[in-house]
């Protein structure tokens, strides 16, 4: 069961967002039945420059239906929304992967909201206070769906490297950016804690899908119209590391 509440302005009672996590709470399964956020390899190695695949888009498919990653080589962005799993390079276009399709970075779970609501005009930066503000704990991962009208987005992609890799903060400057205005999709986003500093992006991670499947990326910004922002507390948190030769030998954490 999701609950659901209408916010108009930016500020919420934190009795009501504390009456309503705790009537979310009481919904949650056992332990054992709990979502678990998966997270294939970590990002200092993809800052490293580790971009060799860990995983497939298929095996991705047995574990989550929502979440965020790249693709080998930094191929582009994964965007991962009702079970399909979108490519979107940096050329511009957005397809949906196969299975055979390789992973070296992702974060995933099967979505299920526990809290609702709707809210407008929102920056990416007001969002995440608000989202922080409703949130029962800073201490655990979120998954955050927020489906609507977006008055602008910027988003990016990195065109696919090869071997030998340079670390993913060279490519920054390199990178495809891409602006639209008034386009209706998801942002699909991570929260995650300040203790896995290094393993994945402490805090907000979005990328974005259109509805008609023709733009996504990485949100770098954006100011949303009227958009329904869904929210799912994750308390189990799994990483699979890779097991080549570059990762064993890898200098982690990046100083």
């Amino acid at each position: 069961m999701r609950f659901i509440l209408l916010l108009f302005p930016l500020l919420l009672a934190a009795q009501s967002s504390e009456s309503i996590w705790r009537a979310a709470r009481t919904k949650q399964p056992p332990p054992d039945l709990a979502p678990v956020l998966l997270q294939v390899s970590t990002l200092d190695a993809l800052l490293r420059g580790l971009y060799a695949a860990a995983y497939t888009v298929g095996e991705l498919k047995q574990q989550g239906d929502f979440g965020l990653g790249t693709f080998e080589g930094i191929d582009g962005e994964l965007i991962a929304l009702d079970g399909h799993f979108y490519q979107f390079r940096a050329n511009g276009t957005l397809t949906e992967a196969a299975d055979k399709d390789k992973i070296p970075f992702a974060a995933l779970v099967k979505f299920k909201a526990d809290v609702q609501f709707s809210a407008k005009q929102l920056t990416n930066t007001q969002l995440g206070e608000l989202i922080d503000s409703l949130i029962p704990t800073k201490n655990h991962f979120y998954a955050i769906k927020v489906h609507g009208t977006f008055r602008d987005i910027q988003t990016r992609a990195i065109f696919k490297q090869f071997l030998p890799y340079p670390p993913l903060g060279e490519l920054i400057s390199g990178q495809s950016v891409f602006n639209h205005a008034n386009i209706s999709g998801t942002a699909v986003g991570i929260r995650s804690p300040s203790f896995v500093a290094g393993i994945n992006q402490v805090g907000h991670h979005f990328h974005f899908v259109s509805d008609d499947t023709k733009a996504g990326g990485h949100a770098l910004s954006f100011t949303t119209g009227e958009v329904t922002i869904e929210i799912q507390q994750i308390r189990r948190h799994s990483i699979w590391l890779p097991d080549d030769e570059p990762f064993r030998k890898a200098i982690l954490p990046v100083q």
